[in-house]
């Protein structure tokens, strides 16, 4: 029997509830792991990192991955897991099931358990490649200086403004993976997943008062990154008014447009 969108409104509710809790599983596993518990990020990360820049890698008896000619340790902050959460929320997104679509329960969650497994597999590829991106130029700006003597940054937060830079343009592309995602959406996506699990969820935990200082530079290099967004979305709408209701769909478009008159 099929479930029509007039007599059933699960599915939808359904698939949310799914993405939510794995979400929250693989954040949970994140804050209770060690490097040890990490290995099916780190030794991926660790191989990719030695093909794309060929320093050697290894493991050593922290369970960490360190490469001596790199003068890179990868310790559990360098596993990306805030980065594939957000990218595996807004696979969800573009996966997300169509309402409308008439199709039998066993069938339905045979497409669901398929595309959730698809969403988690692409959310753990981009964020290796995203990750050893962000190391790879972070190495090299630590490398010549850039972290003090240019533009004032220590290590640990040019790290984190790198990943910003690299990790937002990604969000942004996925988003447009979807064939119903308007452009306001795509650029406001990483905005609202940052405010969620980089501010807001450390507030509700209490890992942000761990250490007030260190929050409060991070917040503050989340609110530029906001606020540079925010600028060039709606510069693009002066400049381009009809840019608001644009969507990357062109197909549904052409369709409005070739609608009979009478």
């Amino acid at each position: 029997m099929p479930f029509r969108r007039e007599t059933w409104h699960w599915p939808s509710a359904g698939w949310w509830l799914v993405v939510t809790a794995l979400a929250v599983l693989l954040k949970h596993h994140y804050s209770i792991a060690s490097a040890a518990d990490l290995e099916w990020m780190f030794r991926p990360l660790s191989l990719l990192l030695e093909g794309l820049t060929g320093h050697e890698f290894h493991r050593d008896d922290n369970f960490e991955w360190v490469s001596e000619s790199a003068d890179v340790r990868l310790v559990k902050s360098c596993a990306g897991i805030n980065f594939m959460l957000m990218s595996f929320v807004v696979y969800a997104w573009v996966a997300r099931p169509d309402p409308e679509e008439d199709v039998g329960l066993w069938a339905l969650i045979a497409a669901q358990l398929l595309l959730l497994t698809a969403a988690i597999t692409a959310s753990w590829a981009t964020c290796l490649l995203a990750n050893s991106l962000r190391i790879i130029v972070a190495m090299a700006a630590v490398s010549n200086g850039w972290e003090l003597g240019v533009i004032g940054l220590d290590a640990a937060e040019l790290h984190r403004v790198i990943g910003i830079v690299i990790y937002v343009p990604l969000l942004s592309l996925q988003m447009m993976l979807g064939n119903h995602t308007r452009i306001r959406d795509a650029f406001m996506a990483p905005v609202l997943l940052y405010l969620l699990l980089m501010i807001i969820v450390p507030l509700l935990t209490g890992n942000a008062l761990q250490n007030p200082a260190m929050f409060t530079r991070h917040l503050l290099n989340i609110l530029v990154m906001i606020a540079i967004i925010c600028s060039v979305y709606f510069i693009t709408r002066i400049w381009h008014p009809q840019f608001e209701g644009y969507r990357l769909d062109k197909q549904e478009a052409n369709v409005d447009n070739t609608t009979p008159t009478t």
